[in-house]
């Protein structure tokens, strides 16, 4: 079986160690993982947290850690989307070279948005918005020319 790119959005309590729990999921059955972000739904409350966890894995082993996570004390939920699910958007805060921004502009694809946060010297801030996959794409692309410095990138489902 080849392995797929997926994303998790666990729903957790917010409380020391959760973050820790999960990821050890990964670790401790040779699993890597590509990305992973914490957020607070409510600043005031530990009840709604969400995880997000982008890695590659077969289906089998996707359903494996899935029901490993949802056994673990800190978790609500676990929901599991293909890494291309049509309702996941990528959002990529990108650090480029001012003179990559022709090239982003020539590269879009359908349902990428982006839009210049700040500037400063020869460097620009980018927020990316957009499918999954297609922001992806780009990034590659960006990559492949030398034109991204740094790049955070995570999924959100709607």
């Amino acid at each position: 079986m080849d392995e797929q790119r997926w994303v998790f959005v666990v729903r957790s309590l917010d409380r020391p160690g959760a973050l820790t729990s999960a990821a050890s999921v990964f670790s401790n059955r040779g699993v890597s993982l590509e990305g992973i972000l914490g957020s607070g739904i409510d600043s005031n409350s530990t009840e709604d947290a969400r995880l997000i966890i982008t890695f590659q894995a077969t289906a089998t082993k996707k359903e494996t850690l899935r029901r490993v996570l949802e056994r673990l004390s800190a978790v609500v939920s676990v929901d599991a989307y293909a890494y291309d699910a049509s309702n996941l958007r990528a959002i990529a805060t990108t650090r480029l070279h001012n003179d990559a921004l022709p090239l982003l502009e020539q590269n879009l694809r359908d349902g990428v948005q982006f839009e210049i946060i700040s500037t400063q010297g020869e460097e620009s801030m980018v927020l990316l918005k957009g499918h999954t996959a297609a922001v992806e794409q780009i990034l590659c692309h960006l990559r492949q020319k030398k034109a991204l410095l740094d790049v955070v990138m995570t999924a959100i489902a709607l």
